[in-house]
C-alpha cells in the first residue's frame, strides 16, 4: 500500500468519515475543525506527489526495459528517472509525515478543556449504561477495548463520544 493511500485511510479512520464527505463538509463550511482545511490541502498535495512518483516509476521501468532489451546503454535518462523517483519518494514521505503531525494536532485539540463538558450529554445515558457493562467485562479499560466491546453490541460511536464516555468511566472508577 502506498504512503498516500495509507495516509488517506488514516485520515478517514480518525475522522470517522470517507474523504469525499470530509471534503464536501469543508467546502460547505459545515466543519468547526480548524485543522481540517489544512489537512485536506496537505492530503491533496500528497495525492499529487504520489501520482507523480507512480508516473516516475513507470518512466524508470520503461527506460530500464529499453536498456535490458539492448535498445540503448544505461545512460542519463535512466539516471534522471531514478533520481526523480528517489526525490519524489522522499517528498511523499515528508508530506505524509506533515499530515500525520496535523492528525496529532487535531487529537490534541479534541482533548476536553476546562470550558468544554467532558461527560456525555444527558441523552447518552443509555450509551453510558452499556459502556459500564462492557467495561465491567474488560481486564483493562482502554479506548480500543471499549470500542470493540461496544461494536460487539452493535454500537458504533465517534472518537469524540467514545473519548467522553471513556473519560467518564475512568472518573467513576477512581471515585469508587
Amino acid at each position: 500500500m502506498s504512503t498516500a493511500i495509507y495516509t488517506r485511510r488514516l485520515v478517514e479512520h480518525r475522522y470517522g468519515r470517507p474523504l469525499e464527505k470530509l471534503q464536501r463538509g469543508n467546502a460547505s463550511c459545515r466543519s468547526d475543525d480548524p485543522v481540517l482545511p489544512i489537512l485536506l490541502r496537505r492530503l491533496d498535495g500528497l495525492a499529487q506527489t504520489g501520482a507523480d512518483a507512480r508516473s516516475a516509476r513507470r518512466n524508470l521501468d520503461a527506460a530500464w526495459q529499453r536498456h535490458r532489451s539492448g535498445e540503448h546503454a544505461l545512460d542519463d535518462l535512466v539516471l534522471l528517472y531514478a533520481t526523480e523517483v528517489v526525490d519524489l519518494e522522499r517528498q511523499e514521505q515528508s508530506e505524509a509525515e506533515a499530515v500525520w503531525d496535523l492528525l496529532d494536532v487535531r487529537l490534541l485539540l479534541d482533548r476536553p478543556s476546562a470550558q468544554r463538558p467532558s461527560a456525555p450529554a444527558p441523552d447518552d445515558q443509555d450509551l453510558l449504561a452499556i459502556a459500564r457493562e462492557v467495561a465491567d467485562g474488560l481486564d483493562r479499560l482502554n479506548r480500543e477495548a471499549l470500542r470493540r466491546g461496544l461494536r460487539d453490541r452493535g454500537i458504533h460511536i465517534s472518537n469524540r463520544r467514545l473519548g467522553a464516555v471513556l473519560q467518564r468511566l475512568r472518573a467513576e472508577s477512581t471515585s469508587h
